[in-house]
Formats: C-alpha cells, structure tokens, sequence
C-alpha cells in the first residue's frame, strides 16, 4: 500500500513487492495467487480503511449533518489517498467475495444515513448508487486537475444537491419506465 501511495498502482508489481520485502518472487505465491490476487487484498484494504472513516464520521448523525459528514471524509480520502482511491474505483468489476463484503461493509454507514431521510430500500438502493457515482466522478475528475480553483464550490453544490432533495423529501421514486437493455460487444458492455 505504502508503494502504491508514493509510486501508483503500476509500481506495484510481483517483482517490485517482492523486492520491498526482500524476498524471491517465488516465495509471494506462498501467500498470494496473482498480482490479481494482490490488488483485491488491496483494495479490500481500502473499503476497510474508508469504511472505518465513513462509520466514524456517521457515528451520531443523521439526515443532511450525516450527508455532509460522509461526503466530507470521501473528499478527504480523495485528496490525501488517490492512488488508494482509484484502486477501489477501479475493482469494481471483480467477483471476489472478499471485495463484496468489502463493498457491503463500505455501503451501510451510506445507506443508513439515507434511511434516516425517510427512504424506502428501493429509493435507498438508486440513492446510493447515484450519490456514490457522484463522489466517484468528482473524486476521479478532481484527481486529474478538471476543476482547477473551482473543485470546493463544485463539490459543495453536488453535496448540496444531494441535501436539498433528500430533505425536502423531492427524492424520486421508482418509475414506470421501461429497462435499458444493456448491449453486449466484443469488448464487454456498454
């Protein structure tokens, strides 16, 4: 992890580990299976790291104070944490059981504080998932420089949008709407 946070993601190699370590590559299948294997522990390092935060800063709270506080400590993570930050952003797609309890963990302090503005599950579910794409998005955009002098006010206006429409109760619903079937390529989905 220590690697990873001076150096990125792409330093964290078998060899570059072993090396750190002081020990033969060989000797790291003993514990590890792959390099894949490797960046799930890492990441599910992460959503541990995170979620501690997270709990900690919802300890007590609830409603906008709550929002603020959990939106606050992803902002913080962000900033002083990218290179962790865009390893759990970037594993998303891994099957691994220990990512998803990882995940699970991560979600509640989230889903409990949107609980606390009165949503049902269904309601609860899409809330997490927009509001997480959101803190995502602005956590990746601000890592690359996209919002210069700007990033503090876009941040507080997307947190404030947040807010507001959870508080005023404007949250909406499930719709009629039909489904996006999702279309398979060569390449995956899209």
């Amino acid at each position: 992890m220590e690697l990873a946070d001076a150096e990125g993601i792409g330093a964290v190699t078998l060899g570059r580990v072993a090396r750190e370590v002081g020990c033969h590559v060989t000797s790291l299948y003993t514990h590890i299976a792959s390099i894949d294997d490797l960046h799930v522990r890492m990441a599910v390092a992460v959503q541990a790291e995170l979620a501690q935060r997270l709990w900690q800063a919802a300890l007590g709270r609830t409603g906008v104070a709550a929002l603020q506080a959990l939106s606050g400590v992803y902002r913080d993570y962000g900033e002083t944490k990218p290179n962790r930050t865009w390893l759990l952003f970037a594993m998303t797609t891994t099957d691994d059981a220990r990512f998803h309890d990882g995940a699970q963990f991560l979600a509640e302090p989230i889903r409990a504080t949107l609980r606390s503005f009165g949503l049902d599950d269904g309601r609860v579910r899409h809330a997490h998932r927009a509001y997480s794409a959101a803190m995502r998005g602005f956590l990746l955009a601000e890592a690359q420089g996209m919002y210069g002098d700007d990033a503090d006010t876009t941040f507080r206006q997307i947190v404030g949008l947040f807010a507001g429409a959870l508080e005023r109760g404007d949250w909406p619903g499930e719709t009629a709407e039909p489904k996006r079937r999702r279309v398979t390529t060569a390449t995956g989905s899209r």
